[in-house]
């Protein structure tokens, strides 16, 4: 019987991704696996034009979106894991999302990815999909898919 015992859940801290946190919460739970909760923002955002601020500002605009991010994954915890006696850690990370999610998988050593089909919306579905797709096809480990229909 497949155990895994390092499960990465991947989050953009949409509804979509607070179903595949419940279900790794489960797996968790079952399997007495540890959680990686990883949080990859997107290179663009690094990239926003800013050319009217200068460094010292925008040092404060990306010190901000890392305490902005970091809100947003104590709530996720607060809410899915505290009280839980599951296992987990957090990461941060900026680049191309699918590739971050498979190199922390691989040095990690992840035995399963749990992750959503969906993302925020229509367009960060659109990308968010494309990620997901690439981590379906290219994970060297086993990727649970959680599909959630939003009413």
């Amino acid at each position: 019987m497949f155990k895994p015992k390092e499960i990465l859940v991947p989050t953009d801290f949409s509804e979509y991704s607070e179903a595949a946190l419940a279900q790794a919460v489960e797996l968790a739970q079952q399997f007495g696996s540890k959680i990686h909760l990883v949080h990859v923002s997107a290179q663009d955002a690094e990239h926003m034009p800013m050319f009217f601020l200068d460094d010292e500002k925008v040092g404060e605009v990306k010190k901000h979106l890392a305490e902005y991010n970091k809100q947003l994954m104590d709530a996720k915890i607060e809410k899915f894991i505290k009280g839980k006696n599951v296992n987990y850690e957090t990461h941060f990370e900026t680049g191309s999302p699918y590739d971050k999610i498979l190199k922390l998988a691989d040095i990690l050593k992840v035995d399963l990815i749990v992750i959503s089909s969906k993302g925020k919306n229509a367009l960060e579905g659109f990308f968010t999909g494309s990620t997901t797709e690439k981590v379906v096809r290219k994970a060297n480990c086993c990727v649970f898919l959680v599909r959630k229909v939003l009413q």
